[in-house]
Order: C-alpha cells, then sequence, then structure tokens
C-alpha cells in the first residue's frame, strides 16, 4: 500500500470518530463544548509541520500550548489596561507577537507557527482556555496516532532479507 493511501485511510478515521465524539459531548466537568473539532483539527496540522515523530509531537504541544498562554496574556493585558482601546490591544498584540517568536530559543518551543496556532484558537474559540487546551492535545495525539497507524501497513508488508 503506497504511503498517502494508508496515511489518508488513518487520518480520515481518526478524524471522523474525533468529529463523532466531539459532535456527541455537550459537556465534561462544567465545560461547554470540550471537544474543538476545528482546534483539533488546527493541532493536527501543526504536528505534520512540526515534522511530525516523536519530535513534531512535542514541539507541536509546547507551542500550541505556550500561544494559547500568551493569548490568555494578550488578552487579560488588554482587558486590565483598556478594555475598550484597539490600540491597547494592538500593542499587547505586539508584545505577545514577540514573545512567541523570542520562546523559538528554546528547542522545545522552535515551532513558531505552532505558538500563533495556540494564540489564534484561543482567540477564535471565544478566549474559552479550558477546550482550547484540551482540543489542542487530543488534536496533537490523534496527529501522533494517525501518523503510527498510517505506518502499520507499511511495515507489515515489508520483507526483511535474513543474513545466510
Amino acid at each position: 500500500m503506497k504511503k498517502l493511501i494508508a496515511l489518508g485511510i488513518s487520518i480520515g478515521l481518526l478524524a471522523g470518530v474525533f468529529t463523532a465524539v466531539s459532535a456527541s459531548v455537550h459537556s465534561l466537568g462544567g465545560l461547554r463544548a470540550p471537544l474543538v473539532v476545528w482546534v483539533g483539527f488546527a493541532a493536527w496540522a501543526c504536528f505534520y509541520s512540526a515534522g511530525g515523530k516523536a519530535a513534531g509531537l512535542g514541539k507541536t504541544l509546547g507551542a500550541n500550548a505556550t500561544g494559547l498562554l500568551w493569548g490568555w496574556l494578550i488578552f487579560w493585558a488588554a482587558t486590565q489596561l483598556a478594555p475598550d482601546s484597539a490600540v491597547i490591544l494592538g500593542l499587547c498584540v505586539a508584545v505577545g507577537a514577540f514573545g512567541m517568536c523570542v520562546q523559538a530559543r528554546w528547542s522545545p518551543l522552535s515551532f513558531i507557527p505552532g505558538a500563533f496556532v495556540g494564540a489564534a484558537c484561543y482567540f477564535g474559540n471565544g478566549t474559552v482556555w479550558q477546550s482550547t487546551l484540551i482540543s489542542l492535545v487530543v488534536g496533537a495525539l490523534l496527529a501522533y496516532a494517525s501518523e503510527a497507524l498510517g505506518e502499520l501497513p507499511l511495515r507489515t508488508g515489508r520483507t526483511t532479507k535474513q543474513p545466510a
């Protein structure tokens, strides 16, 4: 089986299950919609963009989580300083964007796009950090699983030559 076909099957199956489960879960510990499909898919894309495997998972989780934290700090600071000021919001975003770039000096947080995705998901999910974080983590873990499942047919279909 070709690699992209196997990967497409594994991603399709897991994405379908994730969507069905997300749509059917209405509350978990008081959270509204604890699994947000598009947020999970954003993390899934980050995993593959970060190179996949364990290293890509680590970079995705670290960058997405700190991006969410930067988003929370941006929102908190802007609402504390001047909640109705577009200028203050813009300045807070500028500081946060700078921080998301500078943190990349540390290897586990070196995936800058992942940080911006984490912040964007936080804002896009209405500044609800709990369901954003849960969905980012679940999406990244499903991406890791989809890669592993997509490689199974390739591994089992190979024959290794035994030394004579």
